[in-house]
């Protein structure tokens, strides 16, 4: 009888642990199949930012349809200015430097390239300047040859056997529009950006001799390639700067000002070319977030 009793305990416990079991399994299958689509979709991902960037490769061969050569010389104009504007302005960055000083906080704003090299003051005017006035022209210039598509592709029909040699730039004639629309739209509104905090810093810069804890040699290449500015009470960014660094101790704060002077004595100037010499900063940057310039 015992063993009897024993054998239904069991069987109960069993009973009773199954239903557990199986919420338990269905929640690990539910579990696996959602790493699976994780592990799906970055996959997918990854092979999309694998994939060679499209390159635009007519070789002036022209169809005798008037609109459709058109288009291909529209598109090629397009590319044209996109490779020059990456060349350009795709090889200097906008950095701006944080400093805490007796109490007081800064901002350092200069540009450089990947390498550390830094540019002039007047390299930077016509850095900034230049690549929004490029950029904006380019996503116009694109605006305008996505109406000329359809035409284009109508035109195409017409030419017979012919239009098999052509066809691949109806392909590959959006790809080029897409990438001056949607790219350079958004690069160019970060140019704005950087075009506002520019005007900003120089409008506020110092001299960063009164600070005394740089050489003559630091303010000499300061002077020449940055802006130091004051970040007062009133500035949106002195909450941030007080988050930032009301943590450090007086010896890390001590640490990252000789850091920063160290980093300042050994940085590179690229020299400037005869364009830049001198180029005035003008007003490129109060409409950053203005859909209207478009």
């Amino acid at each position: 009888m015992n063993k009897f009793f024993q054998i239904l305990a069991v069987v109960l416990a069993v009973l009773v642990a199954m239903p557990t079991m199986a919420q338990g399994d269905k929640a690990a299958l539910k579990a696996k199949k959602a790493q699976e689509r994780a592990e799906k979709k970055a996959a997918k991902e990854k092979k999309r930012k694998e994939k060679p960037a499209y390159v635009w490769n007519w070789d002036g061969t022209r169809s005798g349809n008037e609109t459709f050569d058109n288009y291909l010389i529209t598109v090629t104009n397009i590319w044209n200015e996109i490779v020059r504007y990456e060349q350009e302005f795709g090889c200097y960055e906008y950095v701006q430097d944080t400093l805490q000083h007796e109490g007081k906080f800064y901002i350092l704003a200069y540009m450089q390239d990947t390498l550390g090299n830094v540019i002039t003051r007047n390299q930077s005017n016509w850095q900034i300047a230049n690549s929004v006035l490029a950029g904006v022209n380019i996503v116009l210039s694109s605006t305008n040859a996505s109406l000329a598509t359809a035409n284009a592709t109508l035109a195409l029909t017409d030419m017979g056997l012919g239009a098999i040699a052509f066809a691949p730039y109806i392909k590959g004639g959006p790809m080029v529009i897409a990438k001056g629309m949607k790219e350079m739209k958004a690069i160019t509104k970060i140019n704005k950006i950087t075009s506002r905090q520019w005007k900003a810093a120089k409008n506020g810069a110092i001299d960063p001799s009164v600070l005394g804890i740089f050489s003559e040699k630091e303010v000499r290449k300061m002077n020449k390639c940055c802006y130091l500015k004051e970040i007062v009470e009133t500035d949106p960014m002195y909450t941030v700067l007080v988050t930032r660094y009301e943590t450090k101790t007086p010896e890390e704060l001590a640490e990252e000002t000789a850091a920063m002077s160290s980093d300042w004595e050994s940085k590179n100037e690229i020299p400037e070319t005869k364009s830049m010499s001198d180029h005035e900063f003008g007003d490129y940057g109060d409409d950053a977030d203005d859909e209207e310039d478009w």
